[in-house]
């Protein structure tokens, strides 16, 4: 079969092909609902993921968090150079100083890059963003300065050959376990034709550091990248190539799971993985697929016809409550039950896990936000993320009465942290305004508002008595980056920001409000020491 379809497409066409085939034909086996009857029972699924008591799901899964600012300034930097991996494009969607004017110019996506991450021209060693192969990633290369790395970012989906590449979901052996087929054959590619240059430029330039960053599609291809280097450490040494003496470093944002376990467990020191809430992409493979299609015709067997669904969010009885408890205890065993099967094979999302979550402090959510003095502690962390100096959180405030010599002797003006404001709904009132981190960054601020949602805790509207803010309130809700196993992301939940948790600019913003919290929190504990 697959001589005869080599007459007509190429071998990773036909890869892809098999793969929509097997994926089609799973959604069909043995499904006798009608469209309604599905849809009924993804809006009972939307509702139990919402409503019901879900470990891991309704509250975050336990984990250690990280500790202190500088433990998040190289992956909140690097998480710049995901989002700008996108183009002109999306800086401009994102709303991040890029102007429709700068797309008109010749190179735009080149000088964007240039412009929102503050690189010299000669510091963006390669790139290519307008790949149209398969397999073939668009991607740059940059000498940041400011980690003495050489950084390769590969870009996410954003394109028909990118989504195919998604597609094209097959398991392979390799390296002692399994692969995303698709994801491998583009790791391989940059591994063959651009990984050669990297060495040699950080040879020539004696860079002691090797950074490969992505997000989505381009997170798991940076992965897979970095294991091939280890994986190959022995075949280059005879080259004469030494990777010893590199500090070879990947990180991913919101990354599809791509490795097995066995895989993924070698080499969790180097492979730092992130995934922000309730990010649907870093819980999508074949297995968890298999899960959820299972999970929802069980929903749909228990909900109400359409009609019903559509107007029980509006029935307050009691009796009309029980009905949805007890339709919630028997989802929830087949859940458990799902789980605990190994029926179908999972991948795993590759190193060590880091969650990015909302408030699993109660203590530290109902505490009052810090007062004014701890504005510019807030404003120069966000600074030592997204800043090009090394200024770290306790640096005072800049007298008036400096020279004009010391003032000269100052780091160059910078661009504003990635939202010009901070949104209520992480600090409040009392938090960090406009004016002074301008101060902290020497900069001015620009009046425009950012376009990215507020993160804000999913769900029903925060109860105060449970211990979350709300906007107006003065509460403090902190974000925390917490580490965490594989399986927390092994299912795929239904929640009404899946999607917009995704985006580049929601993990870039989420790094500002997580070194705000490791400014704030630690006061807030120190003056409301928990129950």
């Amino acid at each position: 079969m697959q001589s005869l379809a080599g007459m007509f497409v190429s071998s990773s066409t036909f890869m892809v092909l098999k793969s929509l085939e097997r994926l089609v034909g799973l959604f069909n086996q043995g499904v006798e609902l009608s469209n309604t009857e599905l849809l009924g029972g993804l809006l009972a699924l939307y509702r139990f993921h919402g409503e019901a008591d879900i470990p891991g799901v309704s509250r975050p899964h336990p984990g250690p968090p990280v500790e202190g600012v500088q433990a998040l300034e190289q992956p909140g930097r690097f998480a710049r150079f995901a989002l700008a991996s996108y183009g002109w494009r999306a800086l401009y969607f994102f709303n991040r100083g890029i102007t429709l004017m700068d797309g008109a110019k010749v190179d735009s996506d080149v000088t964007s890059v240039l412009q929102y991450l503050r690189l010299a021209k000669e510091d963006l060693l390669g790139y290519e963003f307008r790949s149209a192969q398969l397999f073939c990633p668009s991607y740059f290369v940059a000498h940041d300065r400011r980690s003495s790395a050489v950084v390769l970012v590969v870009r996410g989906t954003m394109s028909a050959e990118d989504a195919v590449v998604d597609l094209a979901c097959e398991y392979t052996k390799w390296s002692g376990g399994l692969v995303h087929s698709g994801i491998k054959a583009s790791a391989h590619w940059l591994f063959a034709e651009v990984m050669p240059q990297i060495l040699a430029y950080a040879t020539s330039h004696a860079v002691p550091a090797i950074r490969i960053v992505g997000h989505s599609l381009g997170g798991s291809t940076a992965a897979i990248l970095t294991i091939m280097l280890r994986e190959a450490r022995g075949q280059l040494a005879a080259l004469g190539v030494d990777l010893d003496r590199y500090d070879i470093q990947c990180y991913c944002y919101g990354p599809a799971p791509c490795v097995s376990d066995t895989i993924a467990d070698r080499h969790r020191d180097c492979i730092h993985t992130y995934v922000n809430r309730d990010d649907l992409v870093p819980r999508l493979c074949y297995g968890s697929v298999s899960d959820f299609r299972r999970m929802s015709i069980s929903a749909a067997d228990e909900a109400d016809n359409l009609g019903q669904l559509l107007y029980s969010p509006f029935e307050n009885s009691a009796q009309q409550q029980q009905r949805w408890k007890d339709r919630f205890a028997r989802l929830m065993a087949i859940r458990e039950e799902i789980l605990a099967s190994e029926e179908n094979m999972h991948l795993a999302l590759p190193g060590t896990i880091y969650h990015i979550v909302h408030s699993p402090d109660p203590a530290a959510a109902t505490a009052k936000a810090p007062p004014q003095d701890r504005r510019l502690a807030v404003a120069v962390a966000r600074r030592r993320l997204f800043g090009a100096g090394s200024v770290g959180p306790e640096t005072d405030a800049p007298s008036t009465s400096e020279s004009d010599t010391d003032q000269q002797q100052r780091l160059p003006p910078l661009p504003p942290p990635p939202p010009p404001s901070t949104p209520a709904t992480i600090v409040q009132q009392d938090a960090v305004d406009a004016d002074d981190i301008a101060d902290a960054i020497n900069t001015p601020i620009s009046g425009e508002a950012a376009t990215d949602p507020p993160l804000s805790a999913p769900g029903p509207a925060p109860d105060p008595a449970k211990g979350a803010g709300s906007p107006g309130d003065g509460k403090f809700v902190p974000v925390w980056v917490q580490q965490v196993p594989s399986h927390v992301f092994r299912e795929i939940i239904l929640r009404s920001t899946i999607i917009t948790d995704h985006m580049p600019s929601a993990y870039e913003l989420a790094f500002a409000h997580a070194a705000e919290t490791q400014v704030l929190e630690r006061p807030l504990r120190a003056r409301h020491p928990p129950a």
